[in-house]
């Protein structure tokens, strides 16, 4: 393997000049230049990253932990981070935690031991545990998803509770007066906490009576097909269903169209996300389109910032959402 020396004796130059040429620095002549270029590639020196990385104490890497690849929001996130970490000359290396906390912790670790400048976390959970492994790592870490700021923990998140609020005056509207919620596991503090809390505050405030359910599924088609098969082979007919995903709610509508009803007539039914499905699905599915994109590409200049001055200037940043409405509702 061709070593910095040997460029050096084929361009006729020192081994500091190579190295300036290499790192780019200013005061070498275009001629020397293109020299050292030139004799680079006839000996096919390749850098010797990890040696320049620790002299100078940069590695351009950047950490992302999902909780699973195959989500919506997650692969409209993880562009917007792309985007913005590429042009800013870093690299991605990207972890799946599997939706399993001592993964996360695991990939927390495993990340500062390969020395990334810092970790964005799509975020699922809020406990003691995950914010004490933050505060632990040398790299700073930016959320996506779930609020961390008040353990001074910047955050991106999306206004989860007004979606459960604007939820609930959507389906008043459409004439529901029985309603409930399917959401996901108690620890999801913004999908599962935050949307039912809105959701409970607008029906209290139109009058109307607390939410006939509240299920607790996984983050997923099969997942709301099965609990609202269950609850209408229970006899729990709503005319309305607020579920806490579009894949969710996707799953709902399956249940109610094999039990005979119509969705969108019988029940109407509401997702969060705009999910590409909710287009196609029958019928359409009404929703809240998500900020996904920007969510990934804010954060990744949250971090960016961090990285440069040390601090940033948004502790948290909240992003809005639109109402799609569809056939569903």
């Amino acid at each position: 393997m061709a070593s910095l020396h040997d460029v050096a004796r084929l361009a006729g130059v020192s081994k500091s000049t190579v190295s300036r040429v290499m790192n780019d620095e200013y005061g070498v002549k275009e001629a020397t230049k293109v020299k050292v270029r030139r004799a680079v590639e006839q000996c096919g020196y390749v850098v010797n990253q990890v040696a320049k990385d620790l002299k100078s104490n940069k590695t351009n890497l950047i950490g992302i932990i999902v909780p699973r690849v195959t989500s919506n929001a997650v692969s409209q996130g993880v562009d917007g981070l792309s985007r913005v970490f590429e042009e800013s000359g870093k690299q991605v290396l990207l972890a799946n935690s599997c939706q399993q906390a001592g993964k996360e912790l695991q990939y927390l670790e495993l990340f500062n031991q390969k020395r990334v400048e810092g970790i964005v976390m799509f975020a699922t959970h809020i406990d003691d545990e995950l914010v004490k492994a933050i505060k632990r790592s040398g790299a700073p870490v930016v959320l996506i998803g779930q609020d961390g700021s008040s353990h001074n923990i910047p955050s991106v998140i999306h206004d989860d509770y007004r979606v459960g609020y604007c939820a609930a005056e959507q389906l008043h509207q459409a004439g529901c007066r029985n309603v409930g919620f399917l959401g996901v596991q108690s620890d999801d503090i913004a999908v599962d906490q935050m949307r039912f809390e809105g959701f409970c505050k607008a029906l209290n405030y139109l009058g109307l009576p607390v939410p006939a359910f509240h299920t607790q599924g996984q983050f997923s088609i099969d997942s709301g097909r099965e609990e609202m098969a269950q609850l209408l082979r229970d006899n729990n007919k709503p005319d309305g269903v607020f579920c806490a995903t579009d894949r969710i709610a996707i799953g709902a509508i399956q249940a109610i169209a094999a039990a005979g009803l119509a969705p969108g007539k019988d029940i109407k039914v509401i997702g969060v996300g705009n999910d590409e499905m909710a287009s196609v699905v029958s019928p359409g599915l009404s929703t809240f389109d998500y900020a996904f994109e920007p969510a990934g590409s804010n954060a990744a200049k949250m971090l960016l910032e961090i990285i440069e001055q040390g601090r940033s200037q948004v502790a948290k940043l909240v992003l809005g959402f639109d109402w799609v409405q569809r056939k569903s509702c």
